[in-house]
């Protein structure tokens, strides 16, 4: 019996439900009774149709559509894409729902955390996350909702990841993988919090550290380690080195090279093979960076919870981090859009709700943060959803300069760049060819990057920069930045920056030479006065870590 109002009434979908009739690339395949099944097709999957929509034609695309909701919904083993009797039931009885959704719980606002408080006493958000931390920690370890269970999780996460090449464009699954992660522990938590006689609306607050200063250093109840819970228990949040940045316990606010968004939320496409995408630029920058800035002393392996991938998550803050990296996930998706290949969307990843119990969740079922997860940002714009457009990946461009060979680096180093004599010319006029194109036509990689750990330091990457200028404007020749966050010893790790602005104004300023280019590496410390003093000097604030660089190329096209 069909139940959905756009299904009622229509004598095609009738018979088909009766077992009368079907429709087929080669039956009923045109007309308003075919757009009512695409549309409900949306109503089940918004990117299930992601080229024609609804045309009213049952091609190749609806009938691949209507095949995996056979295969998903249905449990159907020889699904073939034909829309029989029960293939039409289904559908009726999802546009039913998407006609008369149930009643949706309380919606949970995940807050900015310097807005809950500025003081340097306890607001009730932060006292209920810090009691729920102090009873996860007490859990055993091998209890899914303790506080060394869950923070495991994200080492496994590196592990399974461990084979695959981070370099250019990162994992392509970092952001859903992270959204999954945020959204069950925060069902544990908030489960913890209610145990606790805390607020059933409980959500995590965010750390927008891209803000100035004070809402760039660290919220005062993570730094107070003379802030004791109301019965007297030491505070959970507050960490001292060398498990975290001795500097930013002590108030100093993060340097603005490592906490900005802007590169990241001008990529055009979520991920871009080597013009990095979105996911890519924002799991460096500020993603890695804020980890290497957070965390503590670089030489005791038993420290710096942050700048390793493996201990991150038990340090409290790593929770606020990643939330507003998942906000800012929010805000470009405002103007763009995702993925939406299979590959992408039915990849499931394994995490455990707040009964302790294990879900599998395809990364199709986390895309919706308001309606299926039921929480959004204080700051989230209520707009109307953008229509949004795929961009197509650019073919990647040529290599045309590259270093010698390997570079070890402990200090600022600078390393010349040769150039074959049949790529002069495509060097030559690399200004004319990034003036042209104004996105993504001259590339700088830095490639093979390998480590024994990470450095806890950050490096500035700087294109054609004169000695003399270490105590002048650098800045007019920076290409990027990136931190050593998620490094190993097998050179996996490598970034890409777009350079096509920078090569214009080196050549507009005579400073575009290609039998002299140079890229300078530096290390520089990531909070804000270390950082300038490093500037200064031109001279890393700490001793680093040895760092191997396998190539630095440059690529035109």
């Amino acid at each position: 019996m069909i139940v959905s109002a756009l299904f009622q009434g229509d004598g095609v979908l009738a018979a088909i439900a009766a077992g009368l009739d079907t429709m087929s690339r080669t039956r009923n395949d045109a007309g308003d009774a075919v757009g009512k099944v695409q549309t409900a097709l949306l109503s089940w999957d918004p990117t299930s149709l992601p080229v024609h929509g609804i045309d009213k034609t049952y091609g190749s695309e609806t009938a691949a559509a209507v095949r995996r909701f056979q295969l998903s919904e249905l449990g159907t083993a020889a699904a073939t894409g034909e829309l029989g009797s029960r293939t039409v039931l289904g559908l009726d009885q999802v546009q039913a729902i998407a006609e008369n959704p149930p009643a949706r719980s309380a919606e949970r606002v995940r807050r900015n955390v310097w807005r809950l408080s500025t003081g340097r006493g306890w607001d009730h958000t932060l006292l209920a996350y810090a009691q729920a931390v102090r009873t996860m920690q007490a859990r055993p370890a091998d209890d899914p909702t303790s506080w060394d269970f869950q923070a495991n999780l994200y080492g496994a996460y590196r592990a399974t990841f461990a084979d695959a090449d981070h370099s250019h464009d990162g994992n392509r699954f970092f952001l859903p993988w992270h959204r999954m992660y945020l959204y069950f522990f925060e069902q544990i938590l908030r489960a913890t919090v209610i145990d606790n006689g805390g607020p059933a609306d409980f959500a995590l607050p965010y750390w927008n550290y891209g803000n100035p200063e004070p809402q760039s250093t660290l919220p005062y109840p993570f730094r107070d380690t003379g802030l004791d819970l109301p019965d007297g228990s030491p505070n959970p949040l507050a960490l001292s080195a060398p498990l975290r940045n001795a500097a930013l316990m002590a108030g100093d606010p993060l340097s603005p090279t490592i906490t900005s968004s802007f590169t990241a939320m001008w990529q055009p496409s979520f991920s871009g093979a080597m013009r990095t995408g979105f996911s890519g630029q924002l799991e460096n920058i500020p993603h890695g960076a804020v980890h290497a800035a957070i965390g503590g002393d670089p030489g005791d392996e038993l420290g710096a919870l942050m700048s390793n991938a493996h201990s991150a998550a038990r340090d409290p803050i790593f929770w606020l981090h990643h939330a507003n990296l998942d906000r800012l996930w929010v805000q470009w998706l405002e103007r763009h859009a995702n993925p939406t290949d299979g590959d992408w969307l039915d990849a499931e990843f394994r995490f455990y709700d707040a009964e302790g119990r294990p879900v599998n969740c395809p990364v199709r079922d986390v895309l919706d943060h308001v309606d299926r997860l039921g929480y959004r940002y204080d700051d989230q714009a209520q707009l109307p959803v953008r229509p949004q457009r795929v961009v197509p990946v650019a073919p990647n461009p040529t290599l045309v300069a590259s270093s010698p060979g390997p570079t070890e680096l402990t200090g600022r180093t600078t390393v010349g760049l040769e150039v074959s004599p049949s790529c002069r010319p495509v060097v030559e006029h690399a200004p004319d060819t990034a003036a042209a194109a104004g996105f993504g036509a001259v590339l700088l990689t830095v490639d093979g990057l390998a480590a024994q750990r990470n450095p806890g330091c950050v490096y500035h990457v700087y294109m054609n920069l004169p000695d003399a200028e270490v105590d002048g404007k650098p800045e007019h020749h920076l290409a990027g930045t990136f931190s050593l966050f998620g490094v190993d010893a097998d050179g996996r790790l490598g970034f890409t920056f777009d350079i096509t602005a920078l090569v214009q104004a080196l050549a507009s300023a005579y400073r575009w030479d290609p039998a002299a280019l140079t890229v300078t590496v530096q290390p520089v410390h990531p909070t804000t006065r270390a950082h300038a003093g490093a500037v200064e000097s031109g001279l890393p604030t700490k001793t680093t870590l040895p760092l191997r660089i396998g190539r630095i190329g440059l690529f035109v096209g």
